[in-house]
């Protein structure tokens, strides 16, 4: 999804952020409207990237959530600043499911389609980490990049609590508009198998998970 603002910023999508200063201003005169609903926070933008520690907007937003007597909050990310916020995020008690965007267990895919996100080993390293706080933990392998599966399903067993999984149906509409054999890829056969391979071994293993 992209920010409303990028066709006036001078630099390319995916190079600035443009932080909601008045979030946690705005938030707070919503409290009535969203007592005791359910929220998804970061359903379009990670609430952690590295300016969060910066800004905390996040956190801010957090503590006024807090006291919202949510029926649900899905807290989605791929960064470990999460932990930065486990002290507030268990007060949410089993209100709050994590979800975590992990799309591959090969770190040589990561550095290629994600360079600059926190690596594959990190990212599971702090989803056992806010499992090991009673936290709900799920991993989104949204969309499957190149993997193998069988180890990829053991290591998400240690690490979430159940696994959504889905295919790459927007090749089009991504940088990969630039990369015509990665386009190849995700359209051919072997990518199906893949899928197919890895969502048997993670139903093998009690994880996959309907969102």
């Amino acid at each position: 999804m992209k920010c409303p603002f990028a066709a006036q910023h001078p630099l390319p999508w995916g190079a600035w952020v443009q932080p909601k200063m008045n979030a946690p201003f705005l938030l707070n005169k919503a409290r009535a409207i969203i007592w005791g609903r359910r929220v998804f926070l970061g359903s379009a933008t990670d609430p952690y990237q590295y300016i969060e520690r910066r800004y905390r907007l996040t956190r801010q937003c957090l503590e006024i959530l807090v006291e919202c007597n949510l029926a649900r909050l899905i807290v989605h990310t791929r960064s470990h600043l999460i932990l930065d916020d486990l002290d507030l995020l268990c007060r949410f008690g089993g209100r709050l499911r994590v979800g975590f965007s992990i799309p591959t267990d090969d770190d040589r895919v990561r550095k290629r389609l994600e360079p600059k996100a926190p690596t594959i080993a990190v990212r599971l390293k702090t989803m056992q980490r806010l499992r090991a706080a009673g936290i709900r933990v799920h991993a989104s392998v949204a969309p499957v990049l190149y993997c193998h599966p069988r180890r990829f399903a053991a290591l998400l067993r240690q690490a979430a609590d159940g696994v959504y999984c889905d295919t790459m149906a927007y090749v089009d509409k991504t940088g990969l508009q630039a990369l015509p054999r990665a386009q190849a890829y995700f359209r051919s056969q072997a990518y199906q198998e893949l899928v197919a391979e890895l969502q048997a071994c993670l139903q093998e293993a009690g994880l996959l998970a309907e969102m």
